[in-house]
């Protein structure tokens, strides 16, 4: 979906004949996950939103929002409905609907029933993948895959808007520039007449985009350059209205759509079918339980992060954490911790705001610590105004205010250590199933000159509650074995 930067691509535009197999029947036994769309509502436990009406990267015309009026379920389909409203200044309302944090999964063969709206000039439906690092890893390291894309001007060029689709991929290249791939196809048929179906085959050796079974792009992933596309990808399905110069639709302003509204994209089905590499993730199999360990050498906990200096070429893509200082934070010689051999110490120098985190370039899911507690150790006797914040790929960051000695969190600022203990329940606008940031303090500048030492960070979970009710399927295969790995987080 992201058209800005230069781009470097091979473009291969091909017309063939669709062979449908839709005579022959869907082929059950190696799809090993699925949302069929069968239920009363979108499964809170897959799906998401980005709700949000700034265009995201492509100055997109609409408002993208969680309403039941733009996404809902009806006949056994997921309907992503675009409208022509008026909504916080903009002019069209949408859905923008994914599956980060909650699913996401590396190699196998990703397919969509999809019937998709008349896009006529303006309309830009998509079925696509982000790397499930984004977007602590920013565009386009963390890589995008798109299966499917019909609307763009290309197709309006030529009368073909309806007809001419394209599949895409977009990675940093060898030369650390904005780098793409991409394939066209205009098909024999205008696409908003019925279903059809777009499926990606991934593999550790190449990616390869079909429309209807047919093959119409592939592209080898053996290079160095593109370990983006040898992580789990997390799905979206949107709906997107014009956007700005140049994006993808070449439309730009809401007088120039010619769709007509209300507009429905229908998805009968997602299905992941599998092969010898598999890997899926899960969200209630991938979510942290018990004491969690950000930074402590004795308190007991089940887990513990792991730490790199963030420099290596492949910290993008694994579990490590990196511990980040960034301003006015000079690491303080001979520390003395509150517990264990060792602690963060920085000395802070007078009239510059200062401020450190600690940064997973892979989020971790900490939903079951949404109504527990941030623990940790401060030292200092710093006057400045300071606060303590966490950050999620999905709703965002959130800072709280440290206080004083009468604040409720236990924090002095007499030079001795004293133990914080803050309910997470008061970052209200985390999404606690993607933390990508687990520990930030920030402050004002000081007066003087002084040090800050923080040690033993962790997390305590909540109360234990019941799993969430799921309508996703796993299907067990009738006539042979699979096999399904299911990873976990490593530390």
């Amino acid at each position: 979906m992201n058209r800005k930067g230069t781009i470097m691509y091979l473009k291969a535009t091909i017309i063939i004949l669709i062979i449908s197999f839709l005579a022959c029947g869907p082929v059950y036994s190696d799809v090993v996950w699925s949302d069929e769309f069968n239920g009363d509502s979108i499964d809170s436990a897959t799906w998401t939103y980005d709700v949000s009406g700034k265009g995201f990267g492509n100055g997109q015309l609409e408002y993208d929002t969680a309403r039941r009026e733009n996404s809902y379920i009806e006949n056994g389909n997921l309907v992503i409905e675009a409208r022509r409203e008026n909504y916080f200044g903009n002019s069209f309302t949408s859905a923008r609907m994914l599956t980060q944090g909650r699913f996401a999964f590396k190699y196998g063969s990703l397919e969509a029933r999809i019937k998709v709206p008349d896009t006529a000039d303006g309309l830009w439906p998509a079925f696509w993948m982000l790397g499930n690092n984004f977007p602590a890893i920013n565009w386009p390291k963390s890589g995008e895959v798109d299966i499917l894309e019909i609307g763009g001007k290309a197709g309006i060029a030529k009368g073909l808007q309806r007809r001419k689709i394209n599949c895409a991929m977009h990675f940093s290249d060898a030369s650390g520039q904005k780098g793409m791939y991409d394939a066209w196809l205009d098909a024999p048929v205008d696409l908003n007449l019925d279903y059809h179906l777009y499926k990606i085959s991934w593999t550790p050796k190449y990616m390869k985009f079909y429309l209807d079974g047919v093959e119409y792009g592939s592209c080898d992933i053996t290079p160095d350059h593109l370990r983006e596309f040898h992580q789990p990808f997390f799905l979206i399905l949107n709906l997107a209205v014009g956007g700005r110069d140049p994006s993808y639709t070449g439309v730009y302003s809401p007088g120039a759509v010619t769709a007509s509204f209300p507009a429905k994209m229908y998805v009968d089905w997602v299905r992941l079918s599998n092969n010898p590499h598999t890997k899926l993730y899960l969200g209630k199999d991938i979510e942290e339980a018990g004491n969690f360990g950000v930074y402590t050498e004795r308190t007991p906990v089940k887990k513990s992060l792991t730490y790199e200096d963030g420099s290596g070429p492949e910290f993008n893509y694994g579990t490590a954490a990196a511990l980040y200082p960034w301003n006015n934070m000079t690491e303080a010689k001979s520390p003395t911790p509150s517990e264990g051999s060792k602690c963060w110490s920085f000395d802070i120098a007078a009239g510059n705001w200062f401020g450190m985190g600690v940064f997973l370039p892979n989020h971790r899911n900490m939903k079951n610590y949404s109504d527990g507690y941030l623990h940790f150790d401060i030292k200092t006797t710093s006057r400045a105004a300071m606060k303590v914040g966490i950050k999620s790929s999905r709703g965002g960051e959130f800072f709280l205010p440290l206080g004083d000695q009468t604040a409720e969190f236990g924090f002095a600022r007499d030079g001795k250590w004293h133990k914080v203990k803050i309910p997470l329940n008061r970052y209200t606008n985390v999404d606690f199933h993607t933390v990508h940031q687990m520990f930030m303090i920030a402050g004002d500048p000081p007066s003087s000159a002084l040090n800050l030492s923080i040690d033993n960070v962790w997390w305590e979970p909540g109360a234990a509650r019941p799993t969430p009710k799921q309508v996703i399927s796993v299907y067990t295969p009738r006539l042979h074995q699979t096999r399904i790995i299911v990873c976990r987080s490593n530390v």
